[in-house]
């Protein structure tokens, strides 16, 4: 602790944040020496730390509680007229309490996930003690708090966990904004009347619909970062949208509560919503299949499967309370989480291998961990199709590596979805492409496994083979199972005893352990692998057989897929032409289903010019079509010039490393759906053709 007066500690870590720069007779410790810095001493963590009632964030939130107490009862009088709070009483309780403590937490200048209840107070104590200043404060720390925790898309910078935390904490600043006009007298400018936040910060709204839009087909959150396993949606994110953003809301509201509005409602409700709100028509919750442009993270959630579906490609940039686990996936199918992540394990030592590269389902490189680049994934691909869905993405993790890209692929069939996953790494001496999924290994097809000698910090039973090409690793996990079948020819196959454990509740310290697969290459600058993922019930799978087709002089895949009553072709290939048999591509995605009479059922082509399928053909002009940008307004990319008539097929166009969905095209403008356009010089629409047999 500082011994000073608490206001001069304050006033200290202010200037000097976060630690503050005391003389070292200051600071008084039991640990001897450990606070000081040359010829100063710090205090622990700064406003993290410490505080006159509390750590961990300054002491906005206990004393708004007080400032709301105090307004309470400020005016309240005895039955004789007298007032319950006397002068003497009110000016220790508004100068030695209320104003000192504001005082205090206005030294606090950081933007992080704690400090939104000071920046609260501090709008709390300028409406009610007439301080304009402090009210700047609040709203420069929710324009803050927006911009550094918040990507342009609403999704935030940490993870959905502690997109949780930040929304709970800031919740209150908008709300005691809300309406706020500065005094006649005030010279300061812009001159602030009827302040709407909700409005001026369209930021908020999307933050708040960023807590849906994620969320997989339980409600819960993905585990995605520092994120916790179960985690699930409040309604307070729906109360708000329908308090401040319209009726359309109201549908979404009733959905996630679960419950009529007219039958339930949070304290929050009581006090803002409109008691004659009404759903006007039932609202599905915005769940589709979408990149999300500023997060970096997408969803395939497998068209008429989405109530039980969803696929999650993880390329959002390393930072605060993210794990190293660029490109990582997550798989839930038939409503359970099939291909998990371990998630996180607050402030615990087991949470180095919940974070840990290793731990996730993705390629390692030569025993390194990624090195957490704060560059995000580069969106390559995205589109959708009769049935499939597609996602491509490069990361740099590795700084051996110029090749590290992962190509995912959500193909929908009679009871579910089955997943394609290609991966490939170019750079460094060993590639383990590793791998999980829940429940038990219950079987493992085409190897034989022998005790190894290999070490792993966190793993135990470790095993391995020389496997037969390709291997099936099947997983169960009570009813469900899960057939992860490697294609692509490997050296070594480990499988170890890897920690089962999701939680620092204490809970699961001696939780089964869950198996993990390490497919290894060594000494090849270059390694692809090409997996097939699939969930079903029972104890047929619906994947019969499969065929890899690997050109290891253009890097083409392609995959021929067996199943119940079709045949399915993937192909995934720098542009240039390909062939299986009658199925030729010129371009760098396709997709093409045959039912058992060798009759095309649908045909799908992604940046490419000819896919050739039997006796039908796909055929575009070009693959692609770059368009240089004159402005940016809104959702909204103005051209240089005017489109040509017949060059749009296509849904989806990437800009700068990132991409979004169209919503809407002029002579010269293209407008996208949902979230903000970036400003960048060029944009590149992704042609695409369909085909679909008719019923």
């Amino acid at each position: 602790y500082a011994d000073c007066s608490p206001a001069e500690a304050a006033i200290s870590m202010g200037k000097d944040p976060r630690a503050g720069h005391f003389p070292v007779e200051t600071i008084i410790t039991t640990f001897e020496g450990r606070h000081h810095e040359g010829d100063h001493a710090i205090l622990n963590n700064g406003f993290w730390g410490a505080g006159r009632f509390g750590c961990s964030g300054s002491d906005g939130g206990t004393l708004l509680r007080v400032v709301y107490a105090y307004d309470s009862i400020r005016e309240a009088k005895h039955p004789d007229g007298t007032p319950i709070i006397t002068p003497q009483m009110d000016h220790r309780i508004v100068h030695d309490l209320l104003l000192a403590g504001c005082d205090d937490t206005e030294n606090w200048n950081e933007i992080n996930n704690k400090c939104g209840p000071g920046r609260a107070l501090s709008a709390a104590v300028g409406i009610l003690f007439n301080r304009p200043a402090s009210m700047r404060r609040a709203i420069e720390g929710f324009e803050a708090l927006l911009e550094k925790s918040y990507h342009f898309d609403g999704f935030c910078e940490e993870t959905p966990g502690y997109s949780t935390m930040h929304l709970n904490l800031m919740r209150e600043i908008p709300e005691l904004l809300f309406g706020y006009s500065d005094p006649e007298d005030y010279k300061g400018e812009p001159h602030l009347k009827d302040l709407n936040p909700f409005q001026h910060f369209d930021r908020y709204r999307l933050a708040l619909e960023s807590m849906v839009r994620q969320l997989d087909p339980n409600l819960q959150y993905p585990v995605i970062g520092d994120s916790r396993k179960g985690s699930t949606i409040s309604p307070i994110y729906a109360e708000v949208l329908a308090a401040h953003y319209g009726n359309r809301y109201a549908g979404l509201l009733e959905k996630i509560q679960g419950t009529p509005l007219s039958e339930a409602g949070s304290e929050y409700a009581l006090w803002h919503r409109d008691p004659n709100l009404m759903v006007e028509h039932i609202e599905e919750l915005p769940h589709r299949t979408e990149w999300f442009p500023g997060w970096h993270v997408a969803v395939l959630r497998g068209g008429k499967h989405s109530r039980h579906t969803a696929f999650y490609l993880n390329g959002a940039a390393f930072g605060i309370h993210r794990h190293y686990d660029t490109l990582g996936i997550l798989y839930i199918a038939n409503g359970c989480e099939l291909v998990p992540d371990r998630g996180y394990i607050w402030d615990d030592p087991r949470n180095a291998w919940t974070k840990s590269t290793l731990s996730h389902n993705l390629v390692t490189v030569d025993g390194q961990g990624q090195v957490g680049n704060k560059t995000p994934a580069t969106l390559e691909l995205f589109g959708t199709g009769p049935g499939i869905e597609i996602v491509q993405a490069s990361a740099n993790p590795y700084s051996q590596c110029d090749l590290y890209q992962r190509t995912c692929v959500l193909i929908q069939i009679p009871d579910g979805t089955y997943a394609v996953d290609l991966f490939r790494v170019r750079g460094g001496q060993q590639h383990r492409y590793g791998f999980h999924g829940s429940g038990h290994l219950t079987n493992l097809s085409g190897t034989a496994l022998n005790p190894s000698a290999e070490t792993i910090e966190w793993l135990n039973n470790i095993r391995e083979a020389t496997p037969q090409n390709p291997f099936t690793a099947t997983y169960q996990d009570n009813d469900h199972h899960l057939d992860f079948t490697l294609l692509s020819p490997i050296d070594r196959l480990l499988v170890a005893d890897a920690p089962g454990w999701r939680s620092d509740s204490g809970a699961e310290l001696h939780a089964p352990p869950v198996q993990q697969i390490m497919a290894e290459r060594t000494g090849k600058p270059f390694s692809h692998y090409a997996a097939i993922i699939a969930p079903y019930a029972g104890k047929r799978s619906p994947i019969q057989n499969m065929h890899l087709h690997h050109n290891p002089d253009t890097g083409a895949i392609g995959m021929v897929v067996e199943r119940d009553g079709a045949t399915d072709y993937i192909f995934s290939a720098p542009n240039g032409t390909h062939t299986i048999g009658d199925i030729a591509l010129t371009g760098t995605f396709a997709f093409a289903s045959f039912d058992t009479a060798k009759n095309l059922q649908r045909a799908y082509l992604l940046d490419g010019t000819t896919l050739k399928c039997g006796t039908q053909t796909l055929t575009l002009p070009q693959n692609r079509t770059t368009l240089r940008v004159a402005s940016v307004t809104g959702r909204t990319f103005y051209l240089t010039e005017n489109l040509t008539e017949g060059i749009l097929p296509g849904t989806y166009l990437l800009a700068a490393d990132t991409g979004y969905e169209i919503e809407s095209i002029t002579k010269n403008a293209i407008t996208v759906r949902d979230y903000p356009a970036i400003t960048c010089n060029t944009i590149t629409l992704l042609h695409a053709a369909h085909w679909e047999k008719t019923p």
